[in-house]
């Protein structure tokens, strides 16, 4: 019997530290900012929907026992929550949980087995793998047996949890690379080598706003070295990761920055200390998979023997072991209904604990059903699971939450998925014709609906139309994924959130009327497929105006006009700069065409309006201000960065001859208007990923500096750390770090030992600056000046 992973022992005291952290923050006594660094890291994201908060479950593989799933949809009803969700990292997830009832959820799931741990945050996340581990004939050997136990190692050491960024680990068993081990931070696919088990080993790749495919690190690796290739791979990333920009910080922005000479050259001396040092191998004990008992269960005949039939071709595959099977049950856009999902659970506990897995295309996939119960599978699914008979495609498109529920959504993703699927419900194509494709559809640029990983897939981005946004989506086309040959999918061209669906249907019926020529649609999109694509995106790029079809300027399923104001600029910055490009491009090539000096009096005269038009305009969207008209464009800019000392007021003389529309006036003042838009660009360049800009710091001491250069900041917080273990130490000292302004200075107190040793190199590598280090009887007094 195979098992998800083994609970970290301090996880009840955790557990019991996120308790009295809700608890303060409930009466005032902690900020908002304090309760995100320990929830995220918990699995716990706020949605956008006031006090309601998702809970992502670590289900290592995919994997999640019959009986779990029965108790998982058991303890979000008594929560008040109707459906599950399945990720595309093969997870469960809750949504709109009150975070009052945050913990007791928690510790519920722990009763079961499971855990949130890891969830979110700078951690390492649930390692993925190919849902058909154990069961596919064509797999090298079943790679779940190292899933659960790297999975159990890495959520028990403390170093998981404090991370530069995410850390995401993926297996696969065989070259389809079906776990997407070569798009993950790790990989591991499975190699035998003169009869030696082994993997090959990718690292630095992944999805995100800048994906990357991984580079091969080991062309073969014997299993026992899986765990000290993790650890050390895990360190470096600890060591030597970005954590000044999380936008920059992902392992495989470290490989780029630090090349791959000098990135495998960290990474040797880590795995040789840890080698040298000697380490525990991974606690492997293969056993034979199979069903469990399951004597007396009916042997249903199926209710129609056409549709059984029809069911059988779509969805049931034969596994390695003789007489068992697979059943994929496509789970429209990953959410099931916690009735549906107990439902499953109870009928499939008479046959074993090893029966589910979920897929990386938000699907079930049940596993080891014996042929003489096939019948009773499809009776059961066909009542209980409508879709579950529904062509393959349905289960085959991919969304994540968008902006209906992520505060870092864009576009409004899982509405406009439910509509292809309507429109393609619809329509008379036939879509068992068209094969297994992957549609996925990501409501922003970070990749959560894996679009760089489809055949066909669309990011949410904001376009404007003169003074109006409305919401869109890039198209990309033609990913391939395999061992050593796995490359992303390739940009086509961008369409209006509203054609999507259209141009989907389109697409698709192209294809159908060529489908003869071609072996298959991954082959028809890399022949003819990617230019026939861009001429369909040619009919639908642009939106209409405003007046002619106010439509587009409402995503799908939305009352209000599309606009970014809502969006949390500490959350996200991805949609932002959609527009902000915008701008500071036409800022450019503004400035580019008055250099050139080829333009007359008129044109320069409008040239230079738009200029200080631009300049105005480009950061409002920093401050959720979604101007629509001029006059709020220049009163914003005033407000914002005049009145704020941001951008110096001198300027202000300049921005009110734009107010008044004064273009003559503009032409006399040039010298001015193109000093305000150089100023606009350097602010800019000072902006981090929060959205605030560069300031003086402020000397709190308000005493005179006694040498020259030098400054006293004077602690206002002392906080006491003895006693407390790494990373735990550095994690309250980000929380108190939190509550100062830049210029202000905190002073800890920490143990000897790892405690000195490593928490005022993480602090420095935040940014802030250690003003002081000196040893006071058994323990260490630090002062940290914050950036």
């Amino acid at each position: 019997m195979i098992k998800g992973y083994d609970l970290p022992l301090g996880l009840d005291e955790e557990i019991s530290q996120l308790e009295e952290l809700i608890r303060k923050y409930r009466a005032g006594e902690v900020s908002a900012t304090e309760l995100k660094a320990h929830r995220v890291p918990f699995g716990v994201y706020e949605q956008r929907q006031a006090d309601t908060y998702m809970v992502r479950i670590r289900c290592a593989g995919g994997f999640v026992t019959p009986l779990q799933l029965e108790s998982v949809s058991a303890i979000a009803r008594e929560y008040g929550v109707n459906q599950l969700h399945i990720t595309s990292r093969q997870e469960l997830q809750i949504h709109y949980v009150k975070l009052d009832d945050i913990v007791s959820l928690i510790r519920r799931l722990k009763e079961i087995g499971l855990s949130t741990r890891g969830g979110g945050g700078n951690t390492v996340r649930n390692i993925a793998a190919c849902d058909d581990a154990g069961i596919d004939p064509q797999e090298v050997f079943d790679v779940s047996w190292y899933v659960a136990a790297l999975t159990t190692r890495m959520i028990a050491e403390g170093d998981s949890w404090n991370l530069p960024r995410k850390f995401k680990i993926a297996f696969s068993g065989s070259a389809e690379d079906k776990g997407y081990a070569t798009l993950s931070d790790l990989g591991f696919i499975a190699k035998i080598k003169n009869g030696i088990k082994g993997f090959r080993v990718y690292a630095a790749g992944g999805l995100g706003a800048k994906s990357a495919e991984g580079k091969l690190l080991f062309d073969f690796i014997e299993a026992g070295q899986v765990y000290p290739i993790a650890e050390a791979l895990k360190n470096v990333f600890f060591k030597f990761g970005n954590r000044r920009n999380k936008h920059a910080a992902r392992l495989r922005f470290l490989w780029q920055n630090l090349g791959e000479e000098e990135f495998k050259k960290k990474f040797n001396q880590e795995y040789e200390r840890i080698k040298a040092e000697g380490f525990r191998p991974l606690d492997i004990v293969e056993q034979e998979q199979g069903p469990g008992f399951f004597s007396g269960l009916p042997k249903d005949k199926p209710f129609d023997a056409g549709g059984f039939l029809l069911w059988k071709t779509r969805f049931v595959r034969k596994q390695k072991q003789e007489g068992l099977f697979s059943v994929l049950i496509p789970i429209e856009l990953g959410f099931i209904s916690c009735v549906e999902a107990a439902k499953l659970g109870r009928f499939l506990k008479p046959f074993g604990s090893d029966m589910l897995r979920m897929t990386r295309d938000q699907n079930f996939l049940i596993r080891n059903i014996p042929l003489d119960y096939l019948g009773a599978a499809y009776n059961f699914l066909k009542e209980t699971i409508p879709e579950a008979s529904r062509p393959a495609l349905y289960g085959k498109i991919l969304s994540c939450a968008g902006a209906a529920t992520c505060q870092l959504g864009i576009c409004l993703s899982r509405q406009a998925a439910g509509v292809l699927i309507a429109e393609l419900k619809k329509s008379n194509l036939d879509l068992d014709k068209i094969g297994d494709i992957k549609i996925n559809i990501s409501g922003c640029p970070n990749s959560c609906g894996h679009h760089p990983a489809a055949d066909l897939g669309f990011s949410g981005k904001a376009l404007r139309n003169g003074d109006r946004l409305y919401p869109a989506y890039n198209v990309f086309a033609g990913a391939v994924i395999g061992d050593g040959k796995t490359k992303l999918a390739e940009h086509s061209g961008e369409i209006p959130a509203k054609a999507l669906a259209l141009l989907v249907k389109d697409f698709l019926k192209g294809y159908l009327s060529k489908s003869g020529q071609f072996k298959d649609f991954r082959e028809y999109i890399h022949g003819e497929g990617k230019s026939d694509l861009k001429e369909i995106i040619s009919h639908y790029s642009k939106a209409p105006d405003f007046d002619e079809d106010k439509n587009y300027y409402f995503d799908w399923e939305a009352d209000t006009l599309f606009s970014l104001a809502e969006r949390k600029a500490g959350e996200c910055s991805a949609g932002f700069f959609d527009l902000l490009e915008m701008d500071l491009n036409n800022l450019k090539n503004t400035q580019a065409a008055l250099a050139a000096g080829a333009q007359d009096e008129e044109e320069k005269k409008k040239s230079l309006g738009e200029l200080v038009f631009y300049a105005s305009r480009a950061l409002l969207i920093t401050r959720g201000l979604d101007a629509k008209s001029q006059e709020e464009v220049y009163t914003g800019f005033l407000k914002y960065f005049i009145e704020t000392g941001l951008i110096d007021g001198s300027f202000r003389e300049i921005i009110t001859i734009a107010q008044r529309g004064d273009y003559k006036e503009i032409l006399a003042k040039q010298a001015q208007a193109l000093e305000l838009a150089k100023a606009v660009q350097a602010l800019y360049e000072t902006m981090d990923n929060s959205f605030n800009f560069s300031r003086p710091s402020v000397n709190i001491s308000g005493g005179i500096p006694p040498e020259a250069g030098k400054t006293i900041i004077s602690p206002i917080i002392v906080k006491d750390l003895r006693g407390v273990a790494c990373p735990l130490n550095f994690v309250k000292t980000k929380i108190e770090l939190a509550k100062l302004k830049s210029g202000e200075a905190l002073e800890i107190w920490l143990d000897d030992g790892a405690p000195i040793e490593n928490v005022p190199g993480s602090v420095k590598a935040e940014g802030h600056r250690i003003i002081s280090q000196k040893k006071i009887a058994n323990y260490w007094s630090v002062v940290i000046n914050k950036k």
